[in-house]
């Protein structure tokens, strides 16, 4: 288990309480847009871009009855795979992209821009419930303990203390944001080699999306 690095922090174990609407929400708006993908882009044919979105649901419907705090881990390892699912799903999709472009298989400008832009999206939703799955041991790990920082140093924990202050999922949402659009952290810096590699390899996603198959759309649209 992490715990805090600091002893600067505050011991009081208070019931601070985070919304899991947030990440469901972010969940179902990842399914949503893997099921809008072409067909030519989706793992096994059409079938398949409707099994994680049906997951998904399921999902959402057993999470919203649980909130963070009393999340057991048996919730928390299905989340946790329903992640690496879509993660796998999503990487496919942009592998496909890349194929049929060096193939030259007639795929049309705005099919491609608009994969583009969906795997991009998508790439920042599920790394953003990587990160809130992640950090210091889940979100019901970050509201048994003491606020301080684990897996990100946020600009929060560098001021004086004692901390009080814990992040939510936009707070994650917000690094996944910035580590796809700039290759790099913002203001949240990673503080485990876990979390490094996993902002790696969200990084050669969106690097793959916006150098090789944007561009190439673009190129078609001209």
């Amino acid at each position: 288990m992490i715990r805090p690095v600091s002893p600067e922090v505050s011991l009081h174990n208070d019931s601070w309480q985070e919304s899991r609407w947030p990440p469901l929400i972010a969940i179902l708006v990842a399914g949503g847009l893997y099921a809008l993908l072409p067909s030519n882009y989706v793992m096994a044919d059409r079938w398949f871009g409707w099994i994680i979105p049906s997951l998904e649901v399921v999902l959402v419907i057993v999470a919203a009855s649980a909130p963070p705090r009393s999340e057991s881990n048996r919730l928390r390892n299905i989340g946790i795979t329903l992640a690496a699912l879509i993660t796998v799903a999503n990487a496919s999709s942009l592998v496909t992209l890349v194929i049929g472009i060096t193939q030259e298989n007639g795929m049309q400008g705005r099919d491609l821009t608009w994969a583009a832009i969906d795997i991009w999206v998508t790439n920042i939703i599920i790394f953003a419930v990587w990160y809130w799955e992640i950090d210091g041991g889940g979100p019901k790990e970050r509201a048994e303990r003491a606020p301080g920082y684990a897996d990100f140093l946020f600009p929060q924990y560098q001021l004086p203390g004692p901390w009080t202050w814990r992040p939510a999922f936009l707070d994650y949402l917000y690094i996944a944001l910035t580590n796809a659009s700039s290759f790099a952290p913002a203001d949240s810096l990673p503080m485990t080699t876990r979390v490094k590699a996993m902002m790696s390899v969200q990084s050669i996603i969106s690097l793959g999306v916006i150098l090789i198959v944007a561009a190439r759309a673009i190129n078609i649209l001209h």
